[in-house]
């Protein structure tokens, strides 16, 4: 059986760039971007798409270097022109205003189209987020474990990982896709202005919860949100959590 990798095959020109991308449901319904994670395609966001799609119209990109998408210079790797082709893809696909949500590496490129295109959002939603620099990641695993047994202890069943989710079309523009972190300056405490409402949600087992806590304190109004037995990558850990706390958030802050 095919991988939803080798079906999803539409694509728009953006910023001299050719951007794979997913536009899914009821126009009708208001507009939810999502934006990978780290090492990830478009398609990573099966375990939680299709109960979304039944409150959102979705739209999924792959960020450029990685999954179908193309890649320009190496100075254009950074969360800002990210958050540019976002923009980009959105204004040549006509959609005007959108929910925007990322997780882990994806919520560095949401804050940032906050920074420079608020006007464009609903709402925004920071998953797993940290928005400094490198971050010390090396504990993730084992958390992630903790967070696994607490699930199995619980009765919950695990998320089955496909590894298509991961695939790319070159490793070279892969690497360099996820290098944007090590250059770009702490915006942690630059989201305070914001007038939209904010989501900033982490799992309970994960090394970015204090910095997520922080983030959230420094906006104000915002929505903080732990996610119990869950660790960095949310969806992968409690997807029907994750979908919950999007819509609840959704409806009572913004319909």
């Amino acid at each position: 059986m095919a991988e939803a990798y080798e079906l999803a095959n539409d694509f728009i020109e953006v910023n001299g760039i050719r951007f794979h991308y997913s536009l899914d449901g009821d126009a009708g319904l208001p507009l939810l971007a999502l934006v990978n994670m780290a090492s990830a395609n478009l398609t990573t966001w099966e375990p939680v798409f299709a109960p979304l799609l039944t409150h959102f119209r979705i739209l999924r990109f792959d960020i450029r270097g990685t999954g179908k998408s193309g890649y320009g210079a190496q100075e254009d790797f950074t969360f800002g022109q990210y958050a540019d082709d976002l923009a980009g893809i959105m204004d040549g696909l006509g959609l005007d205003h959108a929910f925007v949500v990322g997780v882990a590496y994806g919520a560095r490129t949401a804050a940032q189209f906050a920074l420079r295109h608020e006007s464009r959002l609903t709402a925004l939603g920071l998953f797993d987020v940290a928005l400094t620099p490198p971050v010390e990641q090396t504990g993730q695993r084992e958390l992630g474990a903790q967070a696994r047994r607490m699930l199995s202890d619980a009765g919950e069943p695990p998320v089955e990982m496909r590894k298509s989710w991961r695939f790319y079309e070159n490793r070279d523009s892969a690497l360099l896709a996820h290098t944007a972190h090590t250059r770009e300056p702490d915006t942690s405490e630059m989201l305070g202005h914001l007038s939209v409402p904010v989501l900033v949600a982490c799992g309970r087992q994960d090394m970015n919860l204090a910095e997520a806590q922080r983030i959230a304190a420094a906006i104000p109004g915002s929505t903080f949100t732990i996610m119990e037995m869950t660790g960095h990558g949310s969806p992968f850990f409690r997807p029907g959590l994750f979908v919950d706390t999007i819509v609840d958030f959704y409806h009572q802050n913004v319909q």
